[in-house]
């Protein structure tokens, strides 16, 4: 339609189809054919299901694709359930073989250790076993699955067991053996509250028939008829009204059996069972011929003549066997050796229907007189006969063969298990051991642990103890060698007091102390001087012949003179402590010119000279103590006797051999080394070498000053013991002797 204005209308817009996402299209699809997929692998089981029976040959297949579906699904009990109705198939079709490889497939699938489906397998391998004639093996399998119920106390699972166990000892023969397996198996499942006891009930009667307890089999097959009836089963129901007339006809109560067929026959007519009805047709006629009711034994077998060919079927042999009764009886004889015969072709392997168409065939021809016919017909019924008494030795003989075969196993299992058990508790009984051993080394390396902790405790608290037993030792050693050294303060006071010019050097010729007339000479401060080298404040030939005085005077250890430029009466004498003093007149430094501070002002002389001409105690004591006990250095040695001073001077030489051996096994360095760092002993230079003579004069008992200088000794030990890392056995042995030299001279001062 043409709009305003003659022009067209453009068409309404259309949205364009919602398009979906790639990936979501793609999960619908999975979707679609997972749920496909699991629909066709149901309908495949359950076809499987149905078709076993029927079409075992289609159903493998079927089994296998429903296999497949729960293998992929890992739904592991319907992979089982889907391989278990395989073997069912393969079973039907006699394919034992496979069915053994599918429930090999089955103990092969994830899951298959656990008890239940340990069980569930077993039953099948009895089943398969039971099929093929194995009845010892079948029974194997069975009470390995029932021990296996037992263990895990689940009395359906044991019912069943038990039901299986009657079932297999019923088909060997073992009628009792059976009856004790039903009613254990009834026992159980009534426990579980199992209400479906129907066929086991059925099964009670059937072996108490056998065996002939009649009472006791009217009254199982009576609670089994109530349970096929409450449950709707007609078509057991009428079973069990079968063998209640089987029961009745066994205790001579025809008019009994012929009711229970007569109703069971109605049942099986209601249920469609066609074969059923056929094969009750001759016991309802053999009833009635039992009662002497020819007109009703008439009237069955015309029925079962004609049941059979509505059925398409012959005659069953029992069936022949009565009719051929039932014409004897009747005087009907024609005919009677042709129906015979013609049954007796058919069933040719069937043992106890000849027999019994043997004996009516053998009857019918007595009565018939012919004898030569009968007597034929009577020793072909006694061989007959005979032939089933030799099969059902055989058959005794095979049950007995089979209950040997099944104790043999089961000893067999019983001693495998008792092996396996004696291995398990030797196993059991290595690992304790094991176990044991290893707890036993685990203590004992805790033990040692713990011993090792301790001792390492133990040694850190007696490294500490010893660290600062020895820290105080060493501080001890330090205070004894600092009250053995000069001190300073005194000294300056005993220089001061000196009316020459005097310089104290230390062992490397450094100033110590000076007094006013020697600072003056050289305009010097006092102070500021110490620590200066002598040699540096003269001339060059001067300071040869300075260290050649001082290594003369250490060699004699006394006084000795010297000539130094612009020094007047220079001397240089030892002073003790390792020191030295260098006296020289006063007015050579330009000062008053006083009285030689060495040999010549008499306190100053006895004050530094230690030349054995000791000063009253009251003068060394007030000019200088310090320097006055450096004069005890030379301890007057000759109011001892003879062999005290020799002890005293051996014990001085080899407490300093020990201290220079200690010196240089520790440090690895030389005595040289050991004077320099010491400042104790002088080091000089002999023909272009450094030498210690003063120190090496102590470690020889030849070369030993008549009158030792103890204090540098002892210094020299304390150094040694303070500055040195000595082995404690070393330490200890420097100590001892040491202690034996301070004993020796406290004595010594005492006296």
């Amino acid at each position: 339609m043409a709009a305003c204005g003659g022009e067209t209308a453009p068409p309404a817009s259309v949205p364009p189809p919602a398009v979906l996402p790639s990936f979501i299209r793609f999960a619908i699809a999975a979707a679609l054919a997972a749920a496909a997929a699991s629909v066709q692998a149901a309908d495949d089981d359950e076809r499987c299901r149905e078709l076993i029976q029927q079409q075992p040959r289609p159903a493998i297949a079927l089994c296998e694709n429903a296999y497949a579906a729960a293998a992929v699904r890992g739904d592991a009990r319907a992979a089982e359930d889907a391989l278990a109705r395989r073997s069912d198939a393969e079973l039907a079709l006699g394919e034992y073989a496979a069915a053994a490889r599918t429930l090999d497939r089955v103990a092969a699938l994830p899951g298959a250790a656990a008890w239940e489906p340990q069980f569930r397998l077993l039953r099948r391998r009895g089943m398969l076993a039971y099929r093929q004639e194995q009845i010892a093996e079948s029974l194997v399998s069975f009470r390995a699955a029932l021990a296996l119920a037992t263990a895990q106390a689940d009395l359906r699972a044991q019912g069943q067991s038990w039901n299986d166990i009657g079932i297999a000892l019923r088909r060997s023969g073992e009628l009792r053996g059976a009856l004790e397996a039903f009613l254990a198996s009834l026992e159980r499942k009534r426990a579980a509250g199992d209400t479906a006891l129907g066929a086991l009930l059925n099964n009670l009667g059937d072996i108490q028939r056998e065996l002939g307890d009649a009472g006791a089999a009217r009254q199982r097959y009576d609670e089994a008829l109530a349970a096929f009836e409450a449950g709707g089963r007609v078509l057991d129901a009428a079973h069990t009204r079968e063998a209640l007339g089987l029961l009745a006809a066994q205790t001579g109560d025809a008019a009994g059996a012929a009711r229970f067929y007569a109703r069971a026959a109605a049942d099986y007519e209601r249920a469609g069972a066609g074969g059923d009805q056929l094969r009750l047709t001759a016991l309802l006629l053999r009833a009635a011929l039992d009662a002497g009711d020819i007109a009703g034994a008439t009237a069955h077998a015309e029925r079962g003549a004609a049941l059979a060919r509505q059925l398409g079927l012959p005659e069953p042999a029992a069936l022949v066997a009565q009719r051929a009764r039932l014409l004897r009886l009747s005087g009907r004889l024609d005919g009677v050796r042709q129906l015979i015969q013609a049954a007796l072709d058919r069933v040719h392997g069937d043992r106890g229907a000849r027999i019994d168409l043997l004996y009516e065939l053998a009857a019918a021809s007595e009565a018939g007189g012919d004898y030569a016919a009968a007597l034929k017909d009577w020793r072909a019924w006694r061989d007959a006969d005979v032939e089933r008494l030799g099969a059902e030795h055989d058959r005794r003989l095979e049950q007995l063969r089979v209950r040997f075969d099944v104790a043999e196993k089961e000893r067999r299992i019983a001693a495998l298990d008792a092996e396996n058990r004696l291995r398990a508790l030797e196993i059991d009984r290595r690992a304790a051991q094991q176990r044991a051993t290893l707890l036993a080394v685990l203590v004992g390396l805790l033990l040692l642990a713990a011993a090792i902790w301790r001792w390492r405790q133990r040694e850190r608290v007696q490294r500490a103890v010893r660290a600062a037993q020895l820290a105080d030792e060493i501080e001890r050693y330090r205070r004894e060698a600092a009250a053995l050294a000069a001190d300073r303060g005194r000294l300056q006071a005993l220089l001061d007091n000196a009316a020459n010019a005097v310089v104290a050097l230390d062992a490397g010729g450094g100033i110590v102390a000076l007094n006013a007339p020697a600072a003056l000479r050289w305009n010097l401060t006092p102070g500021r001087a110490v620590g200066t080298d002598m040699r540096t404040l003269l001339a060059a030939g001067d300071a040869a012949r300075f260290d050649a005085a001082l290594a003369d005077m250490d060699e004699r250890d006394t006084r000795v003179a010297l000539e130094l430029g612009g020094l007047a009466a220079a001397a240089l004498a030892p002073l003790g402590g390792g020191l030295a003093v260098l006296s020289f007149a006063a007015d050579s430094a330009g000062g008053a010119g006083g009285r030689d501070a060495v040999g010549h002002d008499a306190a100053a002389s006895n004050a530094v000279t230690p030349d054995g001409a000791a000063p009253d105690s009251a003068t060394r004591n007030a000019a200088a103590p310090d320097v006055a006990v450096s004069g005890d250095d030379a301890v007057t040695l000759e109011a001892s006797s003879a062999e005290e001073r020799d002890a005293y001077r051996r014990a001085l030489v080899e407490l300093m051999l020990a201290a220079v051996a200690a010196w240089e096994r520790s440090t690895g360095k030389t005595r040289i080394d050991l004077a320099e760092a010491s400042r104790i002993w002088r080091i000089t230079i002999d023909e272009g070498r450094l030498r210690v003579r003063a120190l090496e004069r102590y470690l020889s008992l030849a070369k030993l000053p008549r009158r030792p200088r103890w204090r540098e000794v002892l210094r020299t030990v304390y150094y040694v013991l303070t500055e040195c890392p000595l082995e404690p056995a070393e330490r200890e042995a420097l100590k001892r002797r040491l202690e034996q030299v301070q004993d020796a001279v406290r004595r010594r001062s005492l006296a």
